[in-house]
């Protein structure tokens, strides 16, 4: 690679990588092109969509604003990554029964901001998902669909929560 060239170290879907780039490649472009990750996904390409949300750092970011020299030493978690997590199960089975988005652009990056919440809070309540959402634009208007899939995970963990406890 000639030019301005820096060597990154970081996580990436719970696995070190190693790689060379500018150091202004967007984070977007390295999962996309030299990682092979198409679920993170470019829509506006100025951090107004929420489509091409990651968690970094445990929190969730535009990929399509982040320079890869803010990489080192950062945890990354895509869209392949969250959907790979056991604790997403009942989620991944709410959003199927439910059928939950029309066109699916957008449902990448509700499921990384979902993602977000979720590891904080167990059990959201509606107004908490939509804040969590309120970063994503959904041309389809799935946003409902979102909160009721949702919604109902939280009720299935509850329900086999106590199920499990009453055989104890």
């Amino acid at each position: 690679m000639p030019g301005n060239v820096i060597k990154l170290r970081f996580t990436l879907n719970e696995k070190q990588v190693l790689l060379q780039c500018h150091p202004g490649t967007r984070l977007l472009d390295i999962l996309r092109h030299d990682f092979g990750l198409k679920g993170t996904r470019e829509g506006c390409s100025q951090g107004e969509c929420g489509a091409c949300l990651v968690l970094m750092n445990g929190l969730s970011v535009n990929s399509c604003l982040i320079p890869a020299f803010a990489l080192t030493d950062s945890e990354i978690l895509t869209i392949e990554g969250i959907l790979s997590l056991k604790s997403f199960t009942d989620i991944r089975k709410s959003f199927a029964d439910i059928q939950t988005y029309r066109c699916g652009f957008c449902s990448s990056g509700m499921q990384v901001a979902l993602a977000e919440l979720l590891l904080t809070n167990r059990e959201p309540n509606a107004e908490e998902i939509r804040r969590a959402l309120s970063g994503n634009l959904c041309a389809c208007g799935s946003y409902n669909g979102v909160v009721e899939a949702v919604l109902q995970s939280s009720s299935r963990k509850r329900r086999y929560g106590r199920r499990r406890s009453e055989r104890s």
